[in-house]
């Protein structure tokens, strides 16, 4: 029988994923294991995008699985020879971001950028509280802006989701004191992958006073299931205590480039962007990338149905597999595996498949969304895995 380049590749990943194991095979003397493992499908090549590796499931840090836009990557093609030139202080990027969401009406006094939306969240905690006071936030989060608020020797005050993983915006509104100068909501959530309702974020909005900067960081809703879902870009014409971070990383594809943006009334802007790197926090193949990216309405569209597809495979495969998984509006997968999950993610990733633990979250693993042959392998290592009572 001649053996394919696909299935040359596929039988690699499982020998080494195998030799990662084969302590365990060897203690047990179930080589039929191995051979069970080798006798699968052919035709599938292991590599994701991006990942020099072929024997590599990477799958732990919530990264594009299609990659950037074509058209990002000929723009970056484009200025190869331009590495040795500084960014142009003309604000470009922000132009195309502006036009980007043209329909919320925002323009260019709108937007400042940052290195990954992570630069944008630690501006806006540092403006907020660099002359006193705290921060309030939902946990698990991010964690961006409590971070600022730990190195300014502050405890941030971090207020439990509910059993069921919501945000409870009651109890958030309550902890509200004279002390308090920042609230952060991650939407959808990072852990959990929940969403808080557009209402009850404007409601929430209504309840504070002008002076508490309200920061949602929207960093996933490209993947919410629902279209007719609102962010909250648009209310920050008129709501000047309002902080959208956005970022390029996930549903763009561009989490290489380092570039995210922050969207708020001009007077709450101008007031951020002494806390950020500016025009030197950029580089010229992320501003050409980014512009590119925005511009490509029909590569975020596929990289939305790929997901959404794909998180549908992951929740029928690991509930066969006996898990609880969790619904998401986000780029990943979580589910509850009822006991620590640490042994279980040293096995997977001694046989290079790489998840992580949903962190915030004890007993609960967080899955990337993969290309489809990724997602496979991930099921089949980890039937492998558990069969070994790991």
């Amino acid at each position: 029988m001649r053996i394919t380049n696909q299935e040359l590749s596929r039988r690699r990943f499982m020998k080494t994923a195998l030799a990662g194991g084969m302590t365990a095979i060897a203690s047990t003397g179930s080589w039929e294991s191995a051979a069970a493992m080798l006798a699968v499908p052919v035709g599938r090549s292991v590599n994701g995008v991006g990942i020099d590796d072929p024997e590599l499931v990477q799958l732990s840090i919530n990264e594009n699985p299609l990659g950037a836009s074509p058209h990002a990557i000929e723009a970056v093609a484009h200025k190869m020879f331009s590495l040795n030139r500084y960014p142009p202080r003309e604000p470009v990027l922000h132009e195309a971001i502006a036009k980007y969401h043209v329909n919320d009406g925002i323009s260019i006094d709108m937007v400042a950028t940052g290195v990954g939306s992570t630069e944008i969240l630690k501006a806006i905690g540092m403006l907020a509280m660099i002359d006193g006071g705290n921060v309030i936030e939902p946990v698990p989060g991010y964690g961006a802006v409590s971070g600022v608020a730990s190195t300014l020797g502050r405890e941030p005050i971090r207020i439990p989701l509910t059993e069921d993983l919501q945000t409870d915006l009651n109890t958030v509104k309550d902890a509200v004191n004279s002390e308090t100068r920042i609230v952060i909501f991650t939407n959808p959530n990072n852990p959990t992958g929940q969403l808080i309702p557009y209402t009850d974020l404007v409601a929430f909005l209504d309840s504070v006073p002008e002076s508490v900067i309200v920061c949602v960081d929207e960093a996933y809703i490209h993947f919410v299931g629902d279209t007719s879902y609102r962010n909250m870009v648009g209310l920050t014409k008129t709501r000047k205590n309002l902080f959208v971070a956005r970022t390029m990383s996930k549903a763009f594809g561009l989490g290489g480039m380092r570039v995210g943006y922050g969207i708020g009334h001009p007077e709450l802007i101008s007031r951020v962007r002494p806390h950020l790197l500016g025009w030197l926090g950029r580089s010229v193949l992320g501003d050409v990338a980014s512009i590119a990216a925005l511009g490509d309405r029909q590569h975020l569209q596929d990289v939305r149905t790929h997901v959404s597809r794909e998180k549908e495979y992951l929740y029928q495969a690991l509930t066969e597999l006996g898990l609880k998984p969790v619904k998401t509006e986000t780029i990943f997968v979580i589910a509850d595996m009822g006991r620590n999950t640490e042994p279980f993610i040293q096995e997977l990733a001694a046989r290079k498949v790489l998840i992580r633990q949903a962190f915030g979250m004890d007993n609960y693993i967080r899955i990337s969304t993969g290309t489809h042959t990724e997602n496979e392998i991930l099921i089949e290592v980890m039937k492998e895995v558990m069969s070994k009572g790991v």
